[in-house]
């Protein structure tokens, strides 16, 4: 299949918050229970079709995904995977509270790394609601203060799975075609 665009994106954030669930519900649909741990990264692909309502016009993108592993041990390999990406999906997980208190680390691995990429805060495992310790009001605030994205999804429910990388997407295409003119 022919494309427009080749993006690669990376998923960050601490180990168990949900990345891998969350990259293979928007890849294959499927959702399982339990993962093994990633180790260094996983790769995948999605074409997606972008409507750019202000040009009139429809893009395709292949996407490339890198799905990170997020223990510390892979720190020193990390940045290896963030090299060329253009977006970046950096995940907490509703019910782990350090896993939201890292994301100034994600952040700044993000920034030093890639520079100032397009990015959206995700807050993993909405379907555990009974479980959880981070408000939706803290996530919303978090993503003010850096003027990015923001929202909460369920892998297993579906919940906003599509509109993240989507919408993610779309701000790549806007970025890369302004730097065109």
């Amino acid at each position: 299949m022919t494309f427009d665009y080749l993006f690669k994106v990376i998923v960050v954030g601490d180990g168990a918050v949900g990345k891998t669930s969350l990259t293979r519900k928007f890849t294959t649909g499927q959702f399982r229970e339990s993962y093994k741990m990633t180790i260094g990264v996983d790769f995948s692909i999605k074409i997606l079709k972008i409507s750019q309502e202000s040009k009139s016009k429809i893009s395709t993108v292949k996407l490339q995904i890198w799905d990170t592993g997020g223990q510390e041990r892979f720190s020193y390999v990390r940045p290896l995977y963030y090299r060329g990406a253009l977006g970046a999906l950096c995940c907490y997980d509703i019910t782990n509270r350090k896993s939201f208190q890292n994301l100034p680390k994600w952040f700044g691995d993000i920034e030093k790394h890639c520079g100032n990429i397009p990015s959206i805060l995700i807050g993993t495992k909405k379907d555990l609601e009974e479980l959880r310790v981070v408000g939706v009001d803290e996530g919303q605030s978090f993503a003010d203060e850096r003027g990015i994205p923001f929202f909460e999804t369920s892998a297993k429910d579906g919940l906003h799975v599509e509109d993240t990388f989507t919408q993610l997407t779309e701000q790549i295409v806007i970025d890369v075609e302004a730097l065109e003119l």
